[in-house]
């Protein structure tokens, strides 16, 4: 091959490493807090919740009347979803309900946050009630 020829190959490799997007590099993508955004996650349908919640409920804890808060945390996606591997518990008043309320908000269907109209990622602190 000739000198040009290698030199315009190696041109357009170079072009096409720089324009690449970013993801297939091994970036991430942003995950915004709720300062950042203008809109938050909300819940696609507080019933629904509801009854997931109440379906999460220790029957043995609420038979007992085993009260507790759990507060959650997690990144919900653009599609609304909750991503498995984000949720982290940040604090429970009984230990048992904070492994139900971890395995339920899985389950949890969102309205994606936005920044400038465009769904985006964004982390979520969430308590759950159980009483």
């Amino acid at each position: 091959m000739s000198r040009s020829v290698i030199g315009t190959l190696r041109l357009f490799a170079a072009l096409a490493f720089v324009s690449l997007p970013s993801m297939v590099w091994g970036q991430e993508e942003q995950i915004y807090n709720p300062s950042e955004l203008d809109s938050p996650p909300r819940l696609s349908s507080q019933e629904m919740t509801a009854r997931l919640l109440a379906r999460s409920y220790p029957a043995d804890l609420q038979k007992s009347g085993v009260t507790g808060i759990v507060q959650v945390q997690f990144v919900v996606d653009k599609t609304g979803k909750v991503d498995p591997n984000s949720i982290k518990i940040v604090s429970s008043t009984v230990p048992q309900l904070a492994d139900a309320a971890k395995k339920v908000v899985e389950e949890i269907k969102f309205r994606p946050g936005q920044v400038k109209g465009q769904a985006v990622k964004s982390m979520v602190l969430l308590p759950i009630v159980y009483k």
